[in-house]
């Protein structure tokens, strides 16, 4: 088979699976209301680290010692 044919083989494959997660995902978050809280409780730890890690690098001293994770 040739290279180019293998490359939109692979490309097409990646679009199958990336089709089907994200089918899934949604059939959970719409049939699962635990699966909603899981993601809203992500989002906010995700953007307390966020917070966390950008205090951590903007400033010359070591304020990550002062911070307490809540």
């Amino acid at each position: 088979m040739p290279h180019r044919y293998q490359l939109l083989e692979k490309i097409a494959f990646s679009l199958v699976v990336l089709s089907a997660v994200v089918c899934s995902t949604f059939i959970a978050y719409e049939s699962s209301p635990g699966f909603r809280d899981g993601l809203e409780e992500g989002k906010q730890l995700i953007a307390k680290s966020g917070q966390y890690s950008y205090a951590c690098t903007t400033l010359p001293t070591d304020p990550c010692t002062q911070m307490s994770l809540q």
